[in-house]
């Protein structure tokens, strides 16, 4: 039940009202002034407020007393105040005071501390634009020409007015070739000539003689002569065609259909018995007409130049592909592949020709590549490979492998592309060319390693290292290694040879490598295996001539000192 409360104790009670507002409140900590320890008044202004304090008026005016609501809160913790000045991405930082900077010096500040290799090559290369040009310069002005600086390459503080003087100058000479008659025997050269590429790639006609093609003209009476041994050897079955290059040739026969095909290895056996031919290779093609291909050496070769297999090849249109060719197949076409797919090569087999390998690939890059877009490195005991170390696209000296310092400078160029390619945040070397400009684009490395097994045997661990670092790296990175393996006594590791995409074996009795090397001839015949094809394909490799080699590197070493 509710109380019923008496009357005086609701009312209001104006007597302790009064004398609440007779009383001070008490002064919070945050409401003192430090320095005068009066009560501050949050109602006025800071500056109005010292003002009135040094004016000596009061502080604490009678109007504001303690209950009376103010017209500026009191600042608490939950008062928004304003940030501090934060420089913004839109905004910039909203400071009428700050100092206006040049749009360099923002760029200045902004890379202060930070380095950049690409920067830093670009830097480099134009100096060394620079310094060519002024030499190049003072060349032709003992030759009493005159030669104006490009405005691409002339340097930063060259004044301009030499192009005004000499615009002037072709515009009055223009004018009194207007006005002046020409006579008949006058001298038409332009004096303006357009000029040419600094490094211009070696012509075709370099590369010496091509091969005899002569072998084409063949008998076709032969075919009864191999369908003879065939029914002596009880197979039903006829030959279908007859194919050269040259060195090697191949009988393709065709099977009747009641043929079993687990009586193939028997034939191959009866047909070599009766064959009494060296080194004849029969293989079996199940797919497509011929069944039974039997391969075999012509008794007059005729062998096959670097010309040849160059001007029937798509190298010809000297595209910038990174293309080379190797020889031609046992049918008469030319193998050429390209090396960013080719990857890493191992050439083995014990054979005087296996220079014959290094000498294809250098020679399909060097005539049409320029030493801006190739590279090569050559680690060699033996002085036959010592003309190449002329090459302007030869990177130092031809040393050995077994050097304390081998392959060091490979592995720094490695390191080097691999932090730059993730700072472009590319994989390989292909989209890291196309996203920068000219000047910083990479040039593709061909790094040659002879007697690879002295390598194997030997303690140098750091070399071994960095030839596995760069078989494991390279390909992406624009470097790619040749190794050659030359005594097949001494064996490779799986996990090695597994990361060699391309193999080209000569002959070996072991066939350690690829299967079917055993039935080849010993010189310039070959087992290649590529990553995009499963079966080994048979070549006979190209022969460049020593003149020819030495040709290209006069004309490719002159044109570099030119420039």
């Amino acid at each position: 039940m509710r109380r019923n409360r008496p009357q005086r104790d609701r009312q209001f009670n104006n007597e302790n009202v009064e004398n609440l507002r007779k009383r001070e409140s008490f002064p919070f900590p945050f409401e003192v002034d430090g320095d005068t320890g009066e009560k501050i008044d949050f109602t006025k202004h800071d500056s109005v407020r010292r003002e009135s304090i040094s004016d000596g008026e009061k502080k604490n005016d009678s109007n504001h007393t303690f209950y009376e609501r103010r017209n500026v809160k009191r600042p608490t913790s939950h008062t928004i105040t304003k940030a501090r000045r934060v420089p913004s991405a839109i905004h910039g930082t909203k400071n009428p005071h700050r100092k206006e900077l040049n749009s360099k010096e923002i760029y200045g500040e902004k890379f202060k501390n930070y380095n950049s290799s690409l920067v830093e090559s670009i830097v480099r290369k134009r100096k060394e634009r620079e310094k060519r040009e002024l030499e190049r310069q003072k060349r032709l002005s003992k030759l009493g020409h005159s030669y104006r600086l490009s405005s691409s390459i002339s340097p930063l503080n060259q004044s301009n007015q030499q192009d005004k003087q000499q615009e002037t100058n072709n515009k009055t000479l223009k004018e009194e070739e207007k006005k002046a008659p020409l006579p008949f025997k006058a001298d038409l050269s332009n004096k303006d000539k357009r000029r040419g590429p600094s490094m211009t790639l070696p012509p075709i006609n370099m590369l010496g003689k091509e091969q005899d093609m002569s072998f084409l003209k063949y008998n076709t009476n032969d075919f009864s002569v191999i369908n003879e041994i065939l029914e002596t050897v009880g197979v039903n079955g006829c030959a279908t065609s007859f194919e050269s290059n040259g060195i090697i040739g191949r009988y393709g026969i065709k099977l009747e259909p009641n043929f079993k095909l687990t009586h193939i290895d028997e034939v191959k056996r009866d047909l070599e018995e009766i064959l009494e031919i060296p080194n004849v290779r029969i293989y079996s093609q199940v797919l497509g007409n011929q069944n039974i291909a039997i391969e075999f050496p012509i008794k007059e070769s005729y062998p096959i130049y670097f010309k040849s297999v160059f001007m029937n090849s798509g190298l010809k249109l000297r595209k910038n592909d990174f293309k080379f060719v190797l020889g031609k197949t046992v049918d008469n076409k030319i193998f050429s592949y390209e090396l960013r797919k080719a990857g890493h090569i191992l050439i083995y087999g014990d054979s005087e020709q296996h220079k014959n390998v290094l000498d294809s690939v250098l020679l399909s890059m060097l005539m049409n590549h320029t030493s801006n877009e190739f590279q090569f490195k050559i680690y060699a005991d033996e002085l036959s490979l010592n003309h190449y170390e002329k090459l302007p696209q030869h990177i130092g000296n031809i040393q050995s492998v077994l050097e304390n310092d081998a392959l060091h400078d490979i592995i720094d160029e490695l390191n080097k592309r691999n932090v730059q390619f993730r700072r472009a945040h590319v994989r390989n070397i292909q989209s890291f060319n196309t996203r920068v400009k000219s000047e910083s684009r990479k040039s593709t490395m061909i790094v040659y390693i002879d007697n690879v097994a002295d390598l194997f045997e030997s303690n140098n661990v750091d070399a071994m290292r960095a030839v596995v670092q760069i078989l494991k790296q390279g390909k992406a990175l624009g470097i790619h290694l040749i190794l050659n393996h030359s005594r097949p006594e001494i064996s490779i590791r799986y996990e090695l040879l597994h990361m060699l995409q391309t193999k080209i074996s000569y002959y070996d009795k072991k066939s350690t490598v690829i299967d079917g090397t055993d039935k080849l001839i010993k010189g310039n015949d070959v087992l290649v295996t590529i990553p995009t094809s499963n079966r080994p394909v048979r070549l006979n490799l190209a022969i460049a001539e020593d003149q020819t080699k030495q040709d290209i590197i006069d004309y490719i070493s002159k044109t570099e000192d030119e420039r």
